[in-house]
């Protein structure tokens, strides 16, 4: 039991892993497959999602217990929050406010899950990150999702 929980982290990332490509999986499979010579709509999700079932049968059996196993401290915690805030801000954001609003809040806020960024750094990541983010997805590959 005790190396169970030692490498709990591990086991849950590759069940969640398995999870979502199980999940693709069977969402892509409401599409055709077509052939390799003419893929069909659901011919790379199903690929994708058979690879993320494979790395998370790998994550899961190569898993090995750390030397010392790491209590949640303040440091853990502040990184959990701050990502969980970085997930809702893009969720809620990324709609209302746009493409740009939401990447700047989603990089900034995760930067600072970080003890180690201060925050003029994690603005000035957030910033061109969201600029690039914006130029890549908006004008290069026109995707229908409001800037600003």
């Amino acid at each position: 039991m005790r190396y169970v929980t030692e490498r709990m982290e591990d086991l849950i990332a590759g069940l969640v892993t398995a999870a979502v490509g199980a999940f693709i999986i069977f969402e892509a499979s409401h599409y055709k497959l077509g052939t390799l010579r003419n893929m069909g709509p659901g011919y790379f999700p199903i690929i994708l999602g058979g690879v993320m079932l494979v790395l998370a049968v790998f994550m899961i059996v190569t898993a090995r217990p750390g030397p010392v196993p790491q209590p949640m401290g303040m440091d853990r915690l502040r990184g959990t929050l701050f990502v969980t805030a970085a997930f809702l801000a893009f969720a809620f954001t990324v709609e209302a406010a746009g493409l740009l609003v939401s990447v700047f809040l989603v990089v900034f806020l995760s930067a600072l899950g970080n003890r180690n960024t201060s925050v003029v750094t994690a603005a000035a990541l957030a910033v061109a990150t969201a600029v690039v983010t914006t130029l890549v997805f908006r004008v290069g590959l026109g995707l229908q999702i409001e800037a600003y």
